[in-house]
């Protein structure tokens, strides 16, 4: 009988655990919105996740940034979308199997001629090199689900005040989002998705905002990040009509390709 009562109580205790939480008051970061983020910069005009690229769209207008980050073989955190560097840079082999010593001479933007190439950056360098206004939506890169180790240097590093910004760690990754949490209690977080099916990652998070891909969102959606108290941040929006659809819903943020798009709302 006891046991029972035990095995009762605590699967009481988890249901309420996963179920009953609120996102942290973000009232301070979206007193002003709908807040545009530039989608790893100004990726159309200049080699994305660079410094050159956050600069861009900082100078077009944009008063936030949305960038991924990773870390090279000897933990350093470098800002890259894709672990494989043949995708977008001149160089070869995964990123995560690399020393960032040897990241140095890499060039990224394949794309892009060769005068306009840059270097992979550290998350530390950026956010050195932008002003202390911007908000950051740092996106988290992760291999595996229990992939959690940057999760933790992110973490420590915006708890010790070492990225002046005011910042939002997100992640696909619902265990990185947890994790970022746990060791850091006061910064925001985000949980993303791209399909339906992963909606339920969100009890894992347990985040401050939801980061759906914009064909997800729905009247229902909104009711019940509200009733959550979380904010929301719509990816990637890249015209005009869904732009306006988006404010018209009153959503909190907006991430685009393009800086122009948050320009003549009138």
């Amino acid at each position: 009988m006891i046991a029972f009562v035990i095995i009762t109580v605590l699967a009481l205790l988890a249901i309420r655990y996963i179920t009953f939480w609120r996102g942290m008051d973000l009232t301070d970061l979206y007193h002003d919105k709908p807040i545009f983020f530039g989608h790893r910069g100004d990726r159309h005009n200049v080699p994305e996740n660079t410094i050159a690229s956050y600069r861009s769209a900082i100078d077009k207008g944009l008063n936030a940034i949305e960038l991924d980050v990773m870390l090279t073989k000897d933990d350093r955190l470098v800002c890259s979308h894709n672990f494989d560097l043949e995708r977008e840079t001149n160089g070869t082999g995964f990123i995560d199997e690399i020393d960032y010593q040897d990241l140095v001479r890499v060039k990224t933007g394949s794309q892009f001629p060769p005068a306009k190439q840059e270097a992979i950056p550290l998350l530390i360098d950026v956010a050195t090199s932008l002003p202390k206004t911007v908000l950051i939506n740092i996106e988290i890169k992760t291999k595996s689900t229990f992939d959690l180790k940057s999760a933790i240097i992110i973490a420590r590093l915006v708890k010790k005040g070492e990225i002046p910004q005011k910042v939002i760690i997100s992640s696909f990754n619902p265990f990185a989002v947890r994790m970022v949490k746990l060791f850091s209690k006061s910064t925001p977080t985000g949980y993303i998705y791209s399909k339906t099916k992963h909606f339920r990652g969100i009890f894992i998070a347990r985040p401050d905002c939801l980061h759906p891909e914009v064909e997800l969102i729905t009247d229902k959606l909104i009711q019940f990040c509200k009733r959550r108290n979380m904010c929301i941040n719509a990816w990637t929006v890249n015209n005009v009509y869904t732009r306006n659809w988006l404010i018209d819903k009153n959503i909190d943020g907006i991430i685009l390709d393009n800086p122009h798009l948050a320009e003549n709302l009138n």
